[in-house]
């Protein structure tokens, strides 16, 4: 039998918690710091090789209305083609959405997005769990697949702005990785899909309750968001061209298509808040040869607060109709 009474125990336990929450404290603020010394410690570098004041210059001497204009009607387009999306992707997967609703939903998340790209996905997953009961799992096996056929999308439009571009060694090395990408996308969402072939290991996993998603979805549903989604890309690689030249940088169709994808992902890497640094620092090493290097770096710099201002404009149009919208459900 134990010498300590059970209130001594108690008292233990407890100042042992408090012992390991004041230990995880600092833990947490590193946690928070570090991405945005990193960003920081990038720009710095960035302006190491291009001087801030010429990327002010630069910024002063863009065609401000033109990018104002670009990003305005770039956020509106897409916000029209996700919502559009969310309410075809949820009905057929799950419950009947309307489009109001879903832009409502994309609408909200997208004053979260600034804080954290991943905080608009959870935000999702949350909302269909307490208004229309959907489970985490399903909802996240729902948004997995819709973020395979983004990966499918932005592989293909990579391989095609690199085939509109000269021929070159390099670039075709990039093409046959960016057609391999497509490919392995469409081979893995092929495989879960089908019902051949039924070996007992594919068949394990095609069981798995994460994937449940790709076995309820049929080509049509693959098509048409290859479609929505085809779109909603192009209007990036549109808005970068048009953005591009607001700055002066004569910046191609073909590469702003081609260079897409990994701009894209460079801002959605969860090293750095929102992309700050990995962003610019993909934008210049991709775009420098297109115009001054200042230009270049200065529209890197506006372009996610253009976006950003824009999209969370949009979004507190939208956030008393879900407050609405889940008071009702609770």
């Amino acid at each position: 039998m134990s010498v300590f009474g059970s209130n001594e125990l108690d008292t233990s336990s407890g100042a042992a918690t408090e012992i390991e929450e004041a230990a995880s404290k600092p833990r947490g603020w590193i946690r928070k710091i570090v991405p945005w010394m990193l960003g920081i410690g990038v720009l710095t570098y960035l302006f190491t090789q291009v001087p801030l004041a010429d990327a002010w210059e630069a910024t002063r001497s863009a065609d401000i209305a033109l990018l104002l204009t670009a990003s305005s009607a770039a956020v509106a387009c897409w916000f029209w083609l996700e919502s559009g999306a969310f309410s075809y992707l949820f009905t057929r997967f799950h419950v009947p959405f309307t489009w109001k609703e879903a832009r409502s939903l994309r609408g909200s998340t997208y004053v979260l997005t600034p804080i954290n790209w991943n905080l608009g996905t959870a935000a999702i997953i949350l909302y269909l769990r307490r208004s229309k009961g959907i489970s985490a799992l399903e909802a996240t096996s729902t948004m997995l697949f819709y973020g395979t056929i983004d990966g499918l999308v932005m592989a293909s439009l990579t391989f095609v702005g690199l085939a509109m571009m000269p021929a070159s060694p390099a670039l075709e090395q990039f093409q046959r990785l960016a057609a391999g990408a497509a490919v392995a996308q469409l081979g893995f969402m092929t495989i879960l899909m089908a019902d051949a072939p039924a070996w007992g290991w594919l068949e394990k996993i095609r069981s798995i309750s994460l994937l449940r998603s790709y076995r309820a979805a049929g080509w049509r549903e693959v098509f048409t968001l290859v479609g929505i989604r085809t779109l909603y890309f192009s209007i990036f690689a549109l808005y970068f061209w048009a953005g591009a030249r607001a700055f002066h940088v004569e910046l191609p169709l073909a590469v702003s298509t081609a260079t897409l994808a990994v701009i894209l992902m460079a801002q959605a890497i969860p090293i750095t808040p929102a992309g700050l640094g990995t962003l610019q620092a993909a934008m210049l090493y991709f775009w420098r040869p297109y115009g001054a290097e200042a230009g270049v770096l200065a529209f890197a710099l506006a372009f996610p607060v253009c976006v950003t201002v824009s999209r969370m404009l949009l979004g507190l149009v939208y956030l008393r109709d879900i407050r609405k919208r889940l008071s009702q459900t609770s």
